[in-house]
């Protein structure tokens, strides 16, 4: 039995669009939070985005380490848009929407 019937993607593909959102959504926090802590200094603001932005990069890395394997990327890859915070973020989005998901099954 089929756990989305009506929806013909594979789990993979929607983990996959999940990540991407989780991406960019990282991206946007940071340069929100990037707005409130240079351009225009705000003590609240910063603290209030902070905490969404720390949520947020902590979800993106889980699942970027989670879909590493399943989406053939390799370990430098993942650790390289770890580290690069916000540009990572960006490079995952668009590195999912120009190549998808891999077609072949991932051989155990």
């Amino acid at each position: 039995m089929p756990d989305f019937a009506d929806d013909p993607t594979t789990e993979l593909e929607r983990k996959a669009r999940a990540l991407s959102f989780t991406a960019f959504a990282e991206s946007v926090t940071y340069m929100i939070l990037f707005t409130f802590w240079i351009i225009v200094p705000n003590t609240a603001g910063k603290a209030i985005t902070g905490s969404v932005h720390g949520m947020v990069w902590l979800t993106f890395c889980a699942m970027a380490i989670m879909i590493t394997p399943e989406m053939k990327w390799s370990w430098k890859y993942t650790i390289a848009v770890i580290v690069l915070g916000p540009i990572g973020g960006i490079m995952v989005w668009d590195r999912i929407r120009r190549e998808g998901v891999p077609t072949t099954p991932r051989v155990a």
